[in-house]
């Protein structure tokens, strides 16, 4: 899943030669007085009416974020994959069905008929329906009794 679009912008620049980028000794002297009301828990920021709750949500941000690139570093520092399994308690390719060996025989032993059961039977009549050995061909039996006398009659439609 793709991120969004980002909703910011650079307060300031650090590099080019544009009229937006911050003068290297503002950014010293910025860093020096941070890092003085940092030394001292950013007391006045955070006794201040209007700026401490402002404070406080850059802060809850910056732990959000901390937090985040520690799962990115997790999924990013991986150096292998640990592969695709065959059964519902590891990773399966796309949607995989996984079957039991005795649903694998009941397919096998499925496929190798080369006949129909029978479709309809009464007392003395069935028609049958099965395939040629080469498979190239439907067979169509119709065995009935006809004045005390089997008779039966077949017909062989192609199948290609």
């Amino acid at each position: 899943m793709a991120l969004d679009d980002k909703k910011y912008e650079k307060f300031y620049k650090t590099d080019g030669t544009g009229d937006d980028k911050a003068k290297s000794a503002d950014l010293a002297r910025a860093e020096e007085l941070w890092d003085l009301d940092r030394a001292e828990g950013c007391e006045w920021y955070l006794s201040h009416p209007e700026y401490g709750p402002l404070i406080f949500q850059m802060q809850q941000m910056q732990d959000e974020l901390d937090a985040l690139r520690d799962e990115i570093s997790t999924n990013k520092d991986k150096t292998a994959f640990p592969g695709f399994g065959t059964s519902g308690s590891t990773a399966l390719v796309g949607n995989t069905t996984v079957i039991s060996s005795s649903q694998a025989s009941a397919i096998t032993a499925n496929t190798a008929k080369v006949t129909f059961p029978i479709a309809y039977a009464t007392s003395g009549h069935a028609l049958t329906f099965g395939v040629d050995k080469k498979g190239t061909g439907l067979i169509i039996t119709n065995t009935f009794t006809e004045k005390g006398k089997k008779v039966t009659k077949s017909v062989t439609l192609a199948l290609k």
